[in-house]
């Protein structure tokens, strides 16, 4: 039988509030770990091999 290889990305945004933008990027990483590795919340089976993220100010809201 055929093996096809299906990528896949997640994109998300959070808000947090912190500091400085490395402490907000560490929680946020933290906390992304938390649901990745929680074998009830995200298998493994779904070939997750990677978390990457970076941060930026978020917009004031008016």
């Amino acid at each position: 039988m055929p093996k096809f290889t299906v990528k896949w990305i997640i994109e998300g945004e959070m808000t947090v509030e912190a500091e400085q933008l490395e402490t907000a990027e560490e929680h946020v990483h933290k906390e992304l770990v938390k649901v990745l590795t929680d074998p009830q919340r995200w298998p493994e089976a779904l070939g997750a091999r990677s978390i990457q993220g970076a941060g930026a100010p978020a917009e004031k809201s008016e």
